[in-house]
Protein backbone atom coordinates (compact mmCIF):
# COMPACT_ATOMS: atom_id res chain seq x y z
CA UNK A 1 0.00 0.00 0.00
CA UNK A 2 2.81 2.21 0.49
CA UNK A 3 4.77 1.59 -2.32
CA UNK A 4 1.33 2.27 -4.45
CA UNK A 5 1.04 5.82 -2.38
CA UNK A 6 4.60 6.37 -3.29
CA UNK A 7 4.33 5.80 -6.98
CA UNK A 8 1.48 8.40 -7.31
CA UNK A 9 2.84 10.78 -5.80
CA UNK A 10 5.85 10.34 -8.11
CA UNK A 11 2.99 10.69 -11.39
CA UNK A 12 1.25 13.91 -9.75
CA UNK A 13 4.60 15.52 -9.40
CA UNK A 14 5.91 14.28 -12.85
CA UNK A 15 2.48 16.02 -14.41
CA UNK A 16 2.89 19.29 -12.91
CA UNK A 17 6.99 19.43 -13.89
CA UNK A 18 5.72 18.45 -17.49
CA UNK A 19 2.33 21.27 -17.06
CA UNK A 20 4.99 23.63 -15.79
CA UNK A 21 7.64 22.93 -18.88
CA UNK A 22 4.62 23.03 -21.62
CA UNK A 23 2.92 26.73 -20.18
CA UNK A 24 6.04 28.40 -21.22
CA UNK A 25 6.38 30.22 -24.38
CA UNK A 26 7.95 28.39 -27.06
CA UNK A 27 7.30 28.78 -31.00
CA UNK A 28 5.47 26.55 -32.52
CA UNK A 29 4.04 25.61 -35.85
CA UNK A 30 0.28 25.91 -35.92
CA UNK A 31 -1.92 22.77 -37.20
CA UNK A 32 -2.89 23.39 -40.40
CA UNK A 33 -5.79 21.54 -41.56
CA UNK A 34 -3.49 21.31 -45.18
CA UNK A 35 -0.17 20.81 -45.99
CA UNK A 36 0.28 23.74 -47.99
CA UNK A 37 -1.17 25.80 -44.86
CA UNK A 38 1.76 24.37 -42.75
CA UNK A 39 4.30 25.17 -45.23
CA UNK A 40 2.84 28.71 -45.19
CA UNK A 41 2.99 28.38 -41.20
CA UNK A 42 6.76 27.28 -41.61
CA UNK A 43 7.39 30.34 -43.66
CA UNK A 44 6.04 32.48 -41.25
CA UNK A 45 7.90 31.54 -38.85
CA UNK A 46 11.08 31.27 -40.22
CA UNK A 47 10.58 34.93 -41.52
CA UNK A 48 9.85 35.90 -37.85
CA UNK A 49 13.25 34.17 -36.72
CA UNK A 50 15.46 36.12 -39.07
CA UNK A 51 14.02 39.24 -38.38
CA UNK A 52 14.94 38.52 -34.65
CA UNK A 53 18.19 37.89 -35.61
CA UNK A 54 18.52 40.50 -37.91
CA UNK A 55 17.21 42.88 -35.43
CA UNK A 56 19.80 41.57 -32.58
CA UNK A 57 22.71 42.04 -35.04
CA UNK A 58 22.08 45.46 -36.26
CA UNK A 59 21.90 46.38 -32.47
CA UNK A 60 25.28 44.79 -31.89
CA UNK A 61 26.38 46.82 -34.77
CA UNK A 62 25.13 50.42 -33.62
CA UNK A 63 26.57 49.20 -30.05
CA UNK A 64 29.95 48.85 -31.90
CA UNK A 65 29.74 51.46 -34.72
CA UNK A 66 29.06 53.56 -31.36
CA UNK A 67 32.23 52.83 -29.17
CA UNK A 68 34.24 53.12 -31.95
CA UNK A 69 33.03 57.00 -32.48
CA UNK A 70 33.61 58.23 -29.41
CA UNK A 71 36.97 56.63 -29.62
CA UNK A 72 37.94 58.21 -32.75
CA UNK A 73 36.31 61.53 -31.68
CA UNK A 74 38.31 61.41 -28.51
CA UNK A 75 42.03 62.62 -29.58
CA UNK A 76 45.45 60.90 -29.61
CA UNK A 77 46.88 62.90 -26.15
CA UNK A 78 43.32 61.99 -24.38
CA UNK A 79 43.86 58.46 -25.35
CA UNK A 80 47.81 58.11 -24.08
CA UNK A 81 46.52 60.18 -20.59
CA UNK A 82 44.18 57.66 -20.17
CA UNK A 83 46.90 54.98 -20.32
CA UNK A 84 49.24 56.42 -19.01
CA UNK A 85 46.93 57.68 -15.55
CA UNK A 86 45.64 54.03 -15.70
CA UNK A 87 49.02 52.58 -15.10
CA UNK A 88 50.46 55.36 -12.65
CA UNK A 89 47.16 56.22 -11.07
CA UNK A 90 48.93 56.90 -7.46
CA UNK A 91 52.06 58.80 -8.46
CA UNK A 92 49.84 61.48 -10.54
CA UNK A 93 47.23 61.66 -8.11
CA UNK A 94 49.65 62.74 -5.54
CA UNK A 95 51.62 64.98 -8.01
CA UNK A 96 47.86 66.58 -8.56
CA UNK A 97 47.47 67.54 -5.23
CA UNK A 98 50.33 69.87 -5.53
CA UNK A 99 49.52 71.63 -8.64
CA UNK A 100 47.06 74.91 -6.87
CA UNK A 101 44.65 75.96 -9.21
CA UNK A 102 44.75 73.67 -11.92
CA UNK A 103 41.00 73.03 -11.62
CA UNK A 104 40.04 76.74 -11.77
CA UNK A 105 42.51 77.12 -15.02
CA UNK A 106 40.87 74.27 -16.64
CA UNK A 107 37.50 75.48 -16.18
CA UNK A 108 38.09 78.81 -17.39
CA UNK A 109 39.68 77.74 -20.63
CA UNK A 110 36.50 75.30 -21.02
CA UNK A 111 38.53 71.94 -21.02
CA UNK A 112 36.50 69.48 -19.85
CA UNK A 113 39.10 67.21 -18.92
CA UNK A 114 39.57 65.72 -15.24
CA UNK A 115 42.50 67.29 -13.12
CA UNK A 116 44.13 64.29 -12.75
CA UNK A 117 44.30 62.98 -16.82
CA UNK A 118 45.33 66.35 -17.80
CA UNK A 119 48.15 66.26 -15.25
CA UNK A 120 48.89 62.77 -16.61
CA UNK A 121 48.75 64.39 -20.04
CA UNK A 122 51.52 67.03 -18.70
CA UNK A 123 53.21 64.40 -17.78
CA UNK A 124 53.89 62.45 -20.95
CA UNK A 125 54.31 65.72 -22.80
CA UNK A 126 56.92 66.53 -20.73
CA UNK A 127 58.64 63.26 -21.60
CA UNK A 128 57.91 63.14 -25.03
CA UNK A 129 59.97 66.82 -24.82
CA UNK A 130 62.69 65.39 -22.30
CA UNK A 131 63.95 62.96 -25.09
CA UNK A 132 63.41 64.79 -28.19
CA UNK A 133 65.94 67.40 -26.13
CA UNK A 134 68.17 64.43 -25.49
CA UNK A 135 68.44 63.37 -28.85
CA UNK A 136 68.91 67.06 -30.36
CA UNK A 137 71.90 67.54 -27.81
CA UNK A 138 73.48 63.80 -29.30
CA UNK A 139 73.09 65.15 -32.92
CA UNK A 140 75.02 68.13 -32.11
CA UNK A 141 77.84 65.97 -30.44
CA UNK A 142 77.68 66.69 -26.77
CA UNK A 143 78.68 64.50 -24.42
CA UNK A 144 76.38 62.53 -22.63
CA UNK A 145 76.58 64.68 -19.18
CA UNK A 146 75.60 67.45 -21.23
CA UNK A 147 72.74 65.92 -23.51
CA UNK A 148 71.20 63.92 -20.05
CA UNK A 149 70.90 68.06 -18.19
CA UNK A 150 69.50 69.41 -21.99
CA UNK A 151 66.75 66.75 -21.74
CA UNK A 152 66.14 67.48 -18.31
CA UNK A 153 65.71 70.86 -18.91
CA UNK A 154 63.24 69.97 -21.92
CA UNK A 155 61.49 67.88 -19.29
CA UNK A 156 60.64 70.46 -17.18
CA UNK A 157 60.17 73.26 -19.79
CA UNK A 158 57.64 70.72 -21.34
CA UNK A 159 55.79 70.53 -17.97
CA UNK A 160 55.89 74.06 -16.91
CA UNK A 161 54.92 74.88 -20.13
CA UNK A 162 51.16 72.52 -20.37
CA UNK A 163 51.19 73.92 -16.95
CA UNK A 164 50.44 77.03 -18.48
CA UNK A 165 48.43 75.67 -21.36
CA UNK A 166 45.21 76.31 -20.14
CA UNK A 167 45.80 80.00 -19.36
CA UNK A 168 47.27 79.97 -23.00
CA UNK A 169 43.75 78.64 -23.93
CA UNK A 170 41.94 80.68 -21.52
CA UNK A 171 43.49 84.41 -23.16
CA UNK A 172 42.77 82.75 -26.72
CA UNK A 173 39.62 82.11 -25.75
CA UNK A 174 38.97 86.29 -24.26
CA UNK A 175 40.52 87.38 -26.92
CA UNK A 176 37.67 85.53 -29.47
CA UNK A 177 35.27 86.89 -27.24
CA UNK A 178 36.22 90.14 -27.06
CA UNK A 179 36.36 90.10 -31.16
CA UNK A 180 33.32 88.94 -31.66
CA UNK A 181 31.72 91.22 -29.16
CA UNK A 182 30.49 93.78 -31.67
CA UNK A 183 28.83 91.33 -33.66
CA UNK A 184 26.89 89.64 -30.58
CA UNK A 185 25.96 92.99 -29.16
CA UNK A 186 24.26 93.81 -32.42
CA UNK A 187 22.47 90.55 -32.73
CA UNK A 188 20.93 90.92 -29.10
CA UNK A 189 20.41 94.38 -30.00
CA UNK A 190 18.17 92.98 -32.95
CA UNK A 191 16.38 90.97 -31.07
CA UNK A 192 15.47 93.01 -27.86
CA UNK A 193 14.39 95.78 -30.40
CA UNK A 194 11.86 93.28 -31.97
CA UNK A 195 10.26 92.37 -28.77
CA UNK A 196 12.16 89.46 -27.86
CA UNK A 197 13.25 88.68 -24.10
CA UNK A 198 17.30 89.24 -22.83
CA UNK A 199 16.98 85.61 -21.91
CA UNK A 200 15.89 84.51 -25.31
CA UNK A 201 18.25 87.01 -27.20
CA UNK A 202 21.01 84.86 -25.27
CA UNK A 203 19.95 81.78 -26.13
CA UNK A 204 19.70 82.86 -29.78
CA UNK A 205 23.59 83.52 -29.54
CA UNK A 206 24.74 80.32 -28.10
CA UNK A 207 23.28 78.96 -31.13
CA UNK A 208 24.93 81.07 -33.80
CA UNK A 209 27.95 80.93 -35.24
CA UNK A 210 29.91 83.15 -33.26
CA UNK A 211 32.71 80.57 -32.33
CA UNK A 212 33.94 80.79 -28.69
CA UNK A 213 31.64 83.76 -27.83
CA UNK A 214 28.52 81.06 -28.69
CA UNK A 215 30.38 78.69 -26.51
CA UNK A 216 30.77 81.01 -23.83
CA UNK A 217 26.72 82.36 -24.31
CA UNK A 218 26.14 78.81 -23.91
CA UNK A 219 27.42 78.14 -20.80
CA UNK A 220 25.57 81.29 -19.76
CA UNK A 221 22.67 79.73 -20.79
CA UNK A 222 23.73 76.24 -18.67
CA UNK A 223 24.00 78.14 -15.39
CA UNK A 224 20.75 79.56 -15.68
CA UNK A 225 18.71 76.10 -16.57
CA UNK A 226 20.63 74.25 -13.86
CA UNK A 227 19.59 77.05 -11.03
CA UNK A 228 21.72 79.89 -11.17
CA UNK A 229 19.65 83.40 -11.52
CA UNK A 230 20.20 85.55 -14.58
CA UNK A 231 22.36 88.26 -12.20
CA UNK A 232 24.33 84.67 -11.56
CA UNK A 233 24.92 83.35 -15.05
CA UNK A 234 26.13 86.99 -16.30
CA UNK A 235 28.56 87.16 -13.19
CA UNK A 236 30.07 83.73 -13.67
CA UNK A 237 30.65 84.77 -17.33
CA UNK A 238 32.40 87.55 -16.52
CA UNK A 239 34.50 86.11 -13.80
CA UNK A 240 35.37 83.32 -16.04
CA UNK A 241 36.22 85.97 -19.25
CA UNK A 242 38.02 88.76 -16.65
CA UNK A 243 37.85 90.88 -19.93
CA UNK A 244 37.57 94.65 -19.25
CA UNK A 245 35.24 94.95 -22.42
CA UNK A 246 32.75 91.80 -21.05
CA UNK A 247 33.07 93.39 -17.60
CA UNK A 248 31.63 96.75 -19.68
CA UNK A 249 29.22 94.63 -21.19
CA UNK A 250 27.86 92.95 -18.20
CA UNK A 251 27.41 95.81 -15.78
CA UNK A 252 25.61 97.73 -18.76
CA UNK A 253 23.26 95.09 -18.97
CA UNK A 254 22.62 94.61 -15.48
CA UNK A 255 22.25 98.05 -14.88
CA UNK A 256 19.79 98.47 -17.69
CA UNK A 257 17.50 95.48 -16.29
CA UNK A 258 17.74 97.02 -12.55
CA UNK A 259 17.37 100.35 -13.37
CA UNK A 260 15.27 100.65 -16.32
CA UNK A 261 16.32 101.74 -20.23
CA UNK A 262 16.22 100.84 -23.68
CA UNK A 263 18.97 98.47 -23.53
CA UNK A 264 19.12 97.90 -27.06
CA UNK A 265 19.90 101.32 -28.14
CA UNK A 266 22.52 100.57 -25.47
CA UNK A 267 24.14 97.79 -26.63
CA UNK A 268 23.81 99.14 -30.00
CA UNK A 269 26.33 102.02 -28.80
CA UNK A 270 28.47 99.96 -27.19
CA UNK A 271 28.80 97.73 -30.36
CA UNK A 272 30.11 100.73 -32.36
CA UNK A 273 32.58 102.05 -30.00
CA UNK A 274 33.92 98.14 -30.00
CA UNK A 275 33.87 98.14 -33.41
CA UNK A 276 35.97 101.68 -33.48
CA UNK A 277 38.46 100.80 -30.91
CA UNK A 278 38.88 97.08 -32.80
CA UNK A 279 40.04 99.47 -35.93
CA UNK A 280 42.54 101.29 -34.29
CA UNK A 281 44.70 99.24 -33.24
CA UNK A 282 44.46 97.25 -36.46
CA UNK A 283 45.89 100.18 -38.18
CA UNK A 284 48.75 100.14 -35.42
CA UNK A 285 49.51 96.04 -35.92
CA UNK A 286 49.65 97.03 -39.59
CA UNK A 287 52.52 99.47 -38.82
CA UNK A 288 54.01 96.46 -36.58
CA UNK A 289 54.15 94.44 -39.05
CA UNK A 290 55.55 96.22 -41.44
CA UNK A 291 58.87 96.47 -39.15
CA UNK A 292 58.84 93.29 -38.12
CA UNK A 293 58.57 91.83 -41.63
CA UNK A 294 61.90 93.21 -42.09
CA UNK A 295 63.23 90.95 -39.49
CA UNK A 296 61.59 88.09 -40.44
CA UNK A 297 62.99 88.43 -43.98
CA UNK A 298 66.76 89.07 -42.95
CA UNK A 299 66.60 86.15 -39.95
CA UNK A 300 64.99 83.80 -42.34
CA UNK A 301 66.97 84.35 -45.66
CA UNK A 302 69.85 85.91 -45.09
CA UNK A 303 71.47 85.11 -41.77
CA UNK A 304 71.33 81.37 -42.88
CA UNK A 305 73.18 82.40 -45.88
CA UNK A 306 75.57 84.54 -43.97
CA UNK A 307 76.56 81.30 -41.72
CA UNK A 308 77.10 79.12 -44.69
CA UNK A 309 79.60 81.42 -46.32
CA UNK A 310 80.91 81.94 -42.62
CA UNK A 311 81.49 78.31 -42.26
CA UNK A 312 82.99 78.15 -45.74
CA UNK A 313 85.59 80.88 -45.26
CA UNK A 314 86.69 79.05 -41.93
CA UNK A 315 87.05 76.01 -43.40
CA UNK A 316 89.18 77.54 -46.71
CA UNK A 317 91.30 79.26 -43.98
CA UNK A 318 91.81 76.13 -41.96
CA UNK A 319 92.51 74.45 -45.14
CA UNK A 320 95.25 76.72 -45.99
CA UNK A 321 96.35 76.30 -42.72
CA UNK A 322 97.30 72.81 -42.73
CA UNK A 323 94.07 71.62 -41.17
CA UNK A 324 91.19 69.83 -43.18
CA UNK A 325 87.66 69.43 -43.21
CA UNK A 326 84.82 72.15 -42.04
CA UNK A 327 85.48 74.27 -39.30
CA UNK A 328 82.31 72.52 -37.93
CA UNK A 329 81.07 69.08 -38.40
CA UNK A 330 78.20 67.96 -41.14
CA UNK A 331 75.73 66.77 -38.07
CA UNK A 332 75.92 70.05 -36.19
CA UNK A 333 75.70 72.23 -39.34
CA UNK A 334 72.91 70.32 -40.46
CA UNK A 335 70.79 70.74 -37.09
CA UNK A 336 71.77 74.18 -36.88
CA UNK A 337 70.38 75.11 -40.36
CA UNK A 338 67.36 72.56 -39.80
CA UNK A 339 66.60 73.17 -36.22
CA UNK A 340 67.97 76.93 -34.77
CA UNK A 341 66.95 78.92 -37.71
CA UNK A 342 63.47 77.64 -38.52
CA UNK A 343 63.03 77.84 -34.57
CA UNK A 344 63.64 81.57 -34.52
CA UNK A 345 61.67 82.21 -37.75
CA UNK A 346 58.91 80.52 -35.44
CA UNK A 347 59.58 83.13 -32.30
CA UNK A 348 59.57 86.06 -35.15
CA UNK A 349 56.39 84.81 -35.90
CA UNK A 350 55.05 84.18 -32.63
CA UNK A 351 55.53 87.38 -32.08
CA UNK A 352 53.32 89.01 -34.79
CA UNK A 353 50.74 86.73 -33.89
CA UNK A 354 50.99 87.85 -30.14
CA UNK A 355 50.76 91.59 -31.59
CA UNK A 356 48.05 91.22 -33.46
CA UNK A 357 44.67 93.61 -31.78
CA UNK A 358 42.79 91.85 -29.60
Amino acid sequence: MGLMESFLNFLERLGGTTIEVTERPVRRIPQGKSIQERLKSLKELQKEIEETQQTEKERELDEIVEWRRKEIQSSFGDRLAEAFLSRFKGPIQSLTHLIKGLDYDLYRANMRMSKEKYVALMVVTAIFVAVFSFLIAILMEMDMLTSTMVGFLGFIGGFLYMRNYPKIVWRRRVTEVEKALPYVLRHIASLLSAGVGIAEALVSVSKADYGVASEEFELIVRDMRTGSSFEEALEKFEERMASESVSRVVKQILRAIKFGGNLAEILYKMAEDFAFEYRMKLVEYVQKVNGIAFIYMFMSIVMPTMFIVAILAGSSFSAAGGGGGLAMSPSALATILLFAFPMLSVIIVVMIKRSEPK
